[in-house]
């Protein structure tokens, strides 16, 4: 079995155009979609004006469909310059995403040591 992955922004109409690649045979076909679970999560901390930006700049790709492999040169740095910075305040800083890392590492910890002494009680 092949495994294509594609990366698609899904716009508000939830419809979307899928080409595939030449290496995909014609016939059925199974599509997977997966949804990352910490979208949702992320959206509830991102500020509004982080929201506000990415709206903006996805209405604004969205009026030309075309492909960045599809776009002239010249197309192509100012759609890359438009988009630059542009996920900024939407997503955890490293900063965060350490913290709550930690945090997972400490949990597990307790729950390890609390499993070992039921596994070996301290007889004294």
């Amino acid at each position: 079995m092949q495994a294509h992955r594609m990366h698609v922004t899904v716009p508000e109409d939830r419809r979307a155009i899928i080409e595939l690649p030449d290496t995909v045979p014609t016939g059925q076909i199974e599509l997977i979609v997966l949804i990352p679970a910490m979208r949702e999560e992320a959206l509830e901390r991102a500020s509004p004006d982080a929201l506000r930006r990415w709206d903006a700049v996805a209405a604004e790709v969205a009026l030309d469909r075309r492909p960045l492999r599809e776009l002239s040169p010249e197309e192509r740095q100012a759609r890359l310059r438009r988009l630059r910075g542009i996920g900024k305040g939407l997503l955890p800083s490293s900063e965060e995403f350490l913290r709550q890392k930690r945090e997972e590492i400490n949990l597990e910890e307790r729950k390890l040591a609390r499993w070992q002494a039921q596994l070996f009680p301290v007889v004294r």
